[in-house]
C-alpha cells in the first residue's frame, strides 16, 4: 500500500477550520488507489460567489501532477466530489 507523506490544506477566510480536518483524511483516503508513493498533495477550498464552496486538489504521483476541481454547496460536499474525481484520475493511471 502506498502513503501520501504531506498532505497541505489552504483554507479561504470564512472557511471553518474543520473543513482543513476533513480535506487532509478524504484526500490521505486516496493513497490506496495510488499507484505509487505520493510525497505531497494540496487541497485547497476556496469560495465561489456566496453560496458554493470549491475543493481544488493537487496530488503528485511519482512526478506526474494529479489535479481536479469540485464544487458544492457546503465544503464536505466539495471535498466529497474531489476525492471522487482524484480516485478516478488515480485508478486510470494504475491501468
Amino acid at each position: 500500500m502506498h502513503e501520501i507523506a504531506n498532505i497541505h490544506t489552504e483554507l479561504a477566510h470564512g472557511i471553518p477550520s474543520a473543513a482543513g480536518d476533513y480535506a487532509r483524511a478524504k484526500v490521505g483516503a486516496l493513497a490506496r488507489y495510488a499507484p505509487a508513493d505520493v510525497p505531497v498533495a494540496t487541497a485547497r477550498l476556496d469560495f465561489d460567489g456566496p453560496h458554493l464552496v470549491v475543493a481544488h486538489g493537487r496530488l503528485d504521483v511519482n512526478g506526474t501532477p494529479v489535479n481536479a476541481k469540485a464544487a458544492a454547496a457546503t465544503y464536505t460536499e466539495a471535498v466529497d466530489l474531489l476525492q471522487d474525481k482524484l480516485k478516478h484520475q488515480l485508478l486510470a493511471m494504475s491501468d
